[in-house]
């Protein structure tokens, strides 16, 4: 195979691009795909799909994303012939789990595994041009043959014969990949520095880029020296200070909710708090959303439905009605902007470059440059009375409350998707006419913005037959 995948690639970047072909994606899951390289000793190429474009997009856009250069002859035979191929579409289950593993923010996205399911490579980005994408399997093949690949790398870490030199390629190894270092490596590794390695800066840097988890010996051992840690943090750029925390907080939570451990979590909702400095407000927020966010991963429905109700409630309530009529006239504007935009995209077609949503790593705990869509308490609204209903609960002293938060979305954002949210409260509340009004209120919405109907229609469905 080592050798194969580029003589492949030669013979078909020659061949006549006049023959259609389609990439052969597995219809079996991801776990039998893998199961079956293993058994062919083929590797494994995972496309995780963008999401449908709806129905207003310009035509300009929809021709760009169809022309990708992925299914250019060359690019689909290659596929074809040397790999087994999975398409995972955007929002199922078996696609957010290998977003969570992978940490995918970007779509569409373009994972490469060895037969043994190992990542070998990774890209992002929608491109028109084939060359692009037979670049990336000339860099798949490469990476199969290089002996510092993840696969043995992590055949030498099972081995146990560790060194802080072997530590370092392999977290730096898995840093390349976009892969989450285990915090128990971390920790190893840092265990055999010596006491000298933490005064000198591009130690600790490194340490920190990794996101050491709160109270670990890795974070410990960071601040070991905590005046150069001091000086070393307020010298980092904005945006690198900004990637540290985040990694720090997403690690800690990620370690809290896998081990189920509430005062771990509840240390980096406090290091996401602090995070903010002297903005209170903010910190607060990230406190909440953090431990919201545990308490949903782990189902603690109890510990949930109360924390939600008040940190809700807060918001419903902190936002005055001449404040509210400001915003919601902000996010009007933002939308047009945003649709002048998609539009003056629609000129470029042809050129390279991410057709795809950018979606953030996880929520920011510094103020950043990036644009934050006005009116976003509307969205959180919505999403708070959405989970609510998500629990399962028929306590309708929390339905009630999530209620008042959807009709808020709906008095000052009429979209399809609150209405859908108000709809499923009141089914939920047995309120099954004003359920099936507002459900046929998110119909005609969306048929007014041209976007799918299909997903309201069938919940409409539910609804009257009293099946949702």
């Amino acid at each position: 195979m080592k050798y194969f995948l580029l003589a492949l690639l030669t013979v078909l970047v020659a061949q006549s691009p006049g023959r259609a072909q389609r990439i052969r994606f597995e219809k079996d899951s991801l776990t039998q795909v893998f199961a079956r390289a293993r058994q062919l000793n083929k590797p494994v190429f995972v496309l995780l799909a963008p999401p449908p474009v709806s129905a207003n997009t310009p035509a300009a856009l929809q021709k760009m994303r169809n022309e990708s250069g992925l299914n250019a002859p060359a690019v689909v035979a290659a596929l074809n012939q040397g790999f087994l191929s999975k398409e995972l579409p955007f929002g199922k289950a078996e696609t957010a789990a290998v977003v969570r593993k992978y940490t995918v923010t970007s779509y569409p996205t373009y994972l490469y595994f060895g037969p043994d399911g190992t990542l070998l490579y990774r890209n992002f980005g929608n491109a028109s041009s084939e060359q692009r994408y037979l670049h990336d399997l000339q860099a798949v093949q490469q990476a199969q043959a290089d002996p510092e690949n993840l696969s043995h790398l992590q055949e030498e870490y099972r081995q146990g014969h560790w060194s802080a030199e072997f530590l370092k390629r392999y977290i730096a190894k898995h840093r390349q990949l976009g892969l989450r270092v285990e915090p128990a490596v971390l920790d190893a590794y840092v265990q055999l520095l010596p006491v000298h390695a933490f005064d000198q800066p591009a130690e600790v840097v490194f340490i920190l880029e990794n996101g050491p988890v709160v109270g670990s010996k890795a974070q410990q051992l960071t601040r070991l020296n905590p005046r150069l840690y001091d000086s070393l943090f307020r010298s980092l750029p904005l945006p690198q200070r900004i990637t540290i925390n985040n990694l720090i907080i997403s690690n800690t939570m990620n370690q809290a909710i896998a081990t189920k451990n509430r005062v771990l979590a509840t240390q980096g909702a406090t290091f996401a708090r602090g995070s903010w400095n002297t903005n209170y407000q903010q910190g607060s927020r990230a406190y909440d959303t953090n431990m919201l966010r545990f308490f949903s991963a782990i189902k603690d429905t109890a510990s949930y439905l109360r924390s939600a109700v008040l940190y809700y409630d807060r918001i419903n309530m902190g936002i005055s009605a001449d404040s509210a009529r400001k915003a919601v006239a902000a996010l009007q504007a933002f939308r047009q902007e945003q649709l002048a935009n998609r539009q003056r995209l629609s000129t470029t077609a042809g050129q390279p470059g991410s057709l795809g949503p950018n979606v953030s790593r996880v929520t920011t705990m510094e103020p950043t440059a990036r644009r934050v869509p006005p009116a976003a308490f509307l969205q959180e609204l919505n999403n708070g009375a959405w989970s609510v209903y998500q629990t399962g609960t028929r306590n309708s002293q929390h339905l009630m409350r999530a209620l008042q938060w959807s009709k808020r979305t709906v008095d000052l954002d009429p979209a399809a998707y609150n209405y859908d949210t108000l709809a499923h409260l009141l089914y939920r509340l047995r309120f099954f006419s004003e359920a099936a009004a507002m459900q046929q209120q998110a119909v005609a919405v969306a048929r007014q913005e041209k976007a799918s109907t299909t997903s309201y229609e069938q919940e409409l469905e539910k609804i009257k037959k009293r099946t949702l």
